[in-house]
């Protein structure tokens, strides 16, 4: 185990393992290191995302928690990155996208398929979410809240530095305004 400086996937990272003991056993963080002869700070600081947990510390852990290889590969799999600082991916967790973006100096996005969540129109999100169907009906107005709430990490004063990379996006139902503010640049790529 290497104690290390936390990053957003690393906490999530730890939130997930700290859910999975909870949900599948009945052991407090304490209890669990003794049951795998940890020292107790060796769990917290794994399930706080700020201790590197060994592939077969992870092996343990899940396996304590009645999880099995294939379950033990897609997590490894999913948070392999998860200690390094320069790589943040999207994932269903927006709490820890709103972290990484907080504490972000830069931010490089490039998407072909929809304008970067950071310079989105409410108009635009909305109808993003309405026409993607992934999100319920009654959760849009939330959803979109949060994702223009992001954006206020654009007016901070130490505010990251920005370069989206844009594809030109047609789409009738999807009004493509684009707000760009602060130290922002924006390259967009005709279609065709």
């Amino acid at each position: 185990m290497t104690v290390i400086t936390a990053t957003a996937c690393s906490r999530a990272l730890g939130d997930e393992l700290r859910r999975l003991r909870e949900a599948c056993t009945d052991l407090g963080g304490a209890q669990m290191a003794m049951r795998l002869g940890w020292h107790p700070s060796k769990v917290t600081n794994i399930e706080k995302g700020k201790a590197r947990a060994s592939e077969i510390d992870l092996v343990q852990f899940l396996t304590m928690c009645g999880k099995d290889i294939d379950f033990f590969e897609d997590f490894r799999r999913q948070y392999k990155d998860a200690f390094d600082e320069y790589i943040v991916q999207v994932s269903g967790n927006l709490r820890t996208l709103a972290f990484a973006e907080s504490t972000a100096k830069t931010i490089t996005s490039y998407d072909v398929r929809t304008v970067p969540g950071l310079v989105q129109t409410p108009e635009y999100a909305d109808a993003l979410y309405r026409l993607g169907g992934f999100v319920a009906e009654e959760r849009i107005p939330a959803v979109v809240q949060f994702r223009m709430d992001r954006q206020t990490v654009l007016q901070r004063r130490s505010r990251p530095d920005c370069l989206f990379y844009l594809h030109e996006v047609r789409h009738e139902a999807l009004d493509v305004r684009v707000r760009v503010r602060g130290p922002c640049r924006l390259v967009v790529a005709a279609a065709g």
